[in-house]
């Protein structure tokens, strides 16, 4: 542990820090090949010695004599000796680091470094010419390898909501578009910008936070390989009378008091907003909305705090302008109160155990009785705005994908496609839907649930026929036989799902007109979840490849 723990100021040393660290091949790819799979893990699970014997005990590269010492030195920020930093950095640029205290002295004379610099990559974005593109994130160091307690001014890097949200943001460059203005607001210490702004050269990015240490940050991250307007201020202050083609955000979200915020004894810039509730997801769309240029979209991790009956739809409802937006709310988890409290603490390092903990808990429970508020659920805001039109009402689309996803699962293109179904659906009456041609998606399988047959005494019956996308977002919808066989009828250059319809209710001497009349919303909703898709939009759930979001971190910030 640093012996004063003293954060750091970030500048030009840590900038050429970080540049140094590129030519000398740091990344994921030095890292793997350092720990190992096992070293890996460990670190990513909190155990530092674990990950330090792989180290120590993996099989060492001729070629790569350094490398040890710079995973054992950055990577898992183990104290090193002056004679070792010396050899990795030089003597000048381990005095100007320790002038910024991002080299600190410990108690038994060794120099440990004071920051967290993680690699972080998205295989779901970019020119897929560009390679896999990576950037390297520095931050605060997180408690994941010693033992700390982050503070007010605390400024985290490469956690799971930076990376969960990127997870759903869609190419920006696509067929059918290419944004030119990205903002990221709350862009903390840049883990957003940077990484898109290296995989798309060509945008103009503004990234925003409050918190000037964690600007800092990201601008010693900034290589210039990206545009980035760097700019400090509150929530949408630094771009006012500005619209943007997509705007991304992250923001300090976390549900509670509004006595919790970066000046009060609890608070931290990086989660606590100070508006009571969930004021800091409310005022983030209902402002996003306002500064999205026509045909822009905005992709905003959120929570929302839930009394009994209410739904997420209903809860976010009254956060949008009654025209001009479709939206899509995606509700991808949901705990009780005091799960919800007990991992903000942890979050912190406050064991709820302890007297302290314990008070805390108390008094957020107390809190969240007042208001009625039973359940937190935590997702994410996808919004588009509409052409303006002074008569189109505002869509909001609410749902649970709440069911775990294949492991490496990019949502991006999903969310894009997504929009594009709405679209097409909402422009349409039921006779467009049964004149028009579809095709079934690729990847879409259809099971037979069946259960021992009791009253038989002996074999099984069928209790269940389900339709399901073994892709993206694993749709699934229980169907009937009619309805298998008019999804099994359509085909891209075949008959429209009318004249499909037609030769079914002839062969099975079925009313027609009724049958159709049963079939559209059920037709409405299989497009919606893209598991048969009109010949129209046919090309964008044919051209996704699976990817994922990689980042070499452990925080759960």
């Amino acid at each position: 542990m640093a012996d004063d723990n003293k954060l750091c100021s970030p500048g030009p040393a840590v900038a050429e820090f970080i540049r140094l660290l590129r030519t000398l091949g740091y990344g994921s790819d030095s890292i793997n090949r350092a720990l190992g799979a096992q070293g890996v893990a460990a670190a990513a699970d909190g155990s530092p010695e674990a990950a330090l014997w792989c180290l120590e005990h993996g099989e060492p590269d001729p070629n790569d004599d350094a490398n040890a010492d710079v995973i054992a030195g950055v990577y898992l920020r183990q104290p090193l000796s002056d004679q070792r930093w010396n050899a990795i950095i030089g003597d000048e640029l381990m005095g100007r680091l320790h002038d910024e205290l991002a080299l600190v002295r410990t108690s038994d004379d060794a120099l440990q470094l004071n920051i967290d610099i993680r690699p972080v990559s998205a295989p779901g974005h970019g020119d897929a010419r560009r390679g896999d593109a990576e950037v390297l994130v520095a931050s605060d160091p997180d408690a994941s390898l010693d033992v700390r307690i982050p503070g007010p001014h605390h400024v985290p890097g490469v956690g799971h909501a930076p990376l969960s949200l990127l997870n759903v943001i869609p190419p920006l460059v696509t067929d059918h578009g290419s944004a030119q203005s990205v903002l990221d607001l709350g862009t903390g210490s840049g883990v957003l910008a940077l990484l898109l702004g290296q995989l798309y050269p060509h945008v103009q990015f503004t990234a925003t936070d409050i918190h000037d240490r964690a600007l800092d940050f990201a601008r010693a991250a900034d290589q210039g390989t990206a545009t980035i307007d760097w700019r400090q201020g509150s929530w949408f202050e630094p771009v006012g009378g500005q619209t943007f083609d997509v705007i991304i955000s992250n923001p300090p979200f976390v549900i509670g008091p509004a006595a919790a915020d970066s000046t009060s004894a609890e608070g931290h810039i990086y989660r606590d907003s100070g508006l009571a509730l969930d004021g800091a997801s409310a005022l983030v769309v209902r402002h996003a909305a306002e500064h999205l240029s026509p045909g822009g979209h905005a992709h905003l991790l959120a929570g929302w705090a839930l009394s009994a009956g209410e739904t997420v739809g209903s809860r976010t409802l009254g956060w949008l302008p009654a025209t001009g937006i479709r939206a899509w709310v995606v509700q991808r988890d949901e705990v009780d109160v005091a799960t919800y409290i007990s991992t903000w603490l942890r979050d912190e390092s406050v064991d709820p155990r302890t007297p302290t903990g314990r008070a805390r808990t108390r008094a957020w429970l107390d809190f969240f009785a007042d208001h009625g508020v039973e359940r937190i659920g935590l997702g994410y805001v996808h919004m588009e705005k509409l052409e303006p039109q002074a008569d189109t009402a505002t869509e909001v689309h609410a749902e649970l994908i709440d069911w775990p996803l294949p492991a490496g699962t990019y949502l991006g293109n999903e969310v894009d496609e997504w929009f594009r179904r709405t679209a097409w659906v909402t422009g349409r009456s039921a006779e467009d839907v049964l004149n028009a041609h579809y095709a079934v998606r690729p990847g879409v399988a259809v099971e037979d649930v069946t259960m021992a047959d009791t009253s038989a005494g002996q074999g099984f019956t069928r209790v269940a026929r389900r339709i399901s996308r073994t892709e993206g977002p694993c749709y699934s919808h229980d169907i009937d036989e009619h309805v298998l066989a008019i999804v099994s009828g359509v085909h891209p250059e075949g008959l429209p799902l009318r004249d499909v319809i037609a030769l079914y209710c002839a062969v099975h001497a079925l009313d027609e007109t009724a049958f159709a009349t049963a079939i559209v919303p059920i037709t409405v909703d299989l497009i919606r979840h893209g598991i048969i898709v009109p010949t129209d939009l046919l090309a964008d759930a044919t051209s996704h490849e699976p990817s994922k979001v990689r980042g070499m971190g452990w925080a759960s910030e």
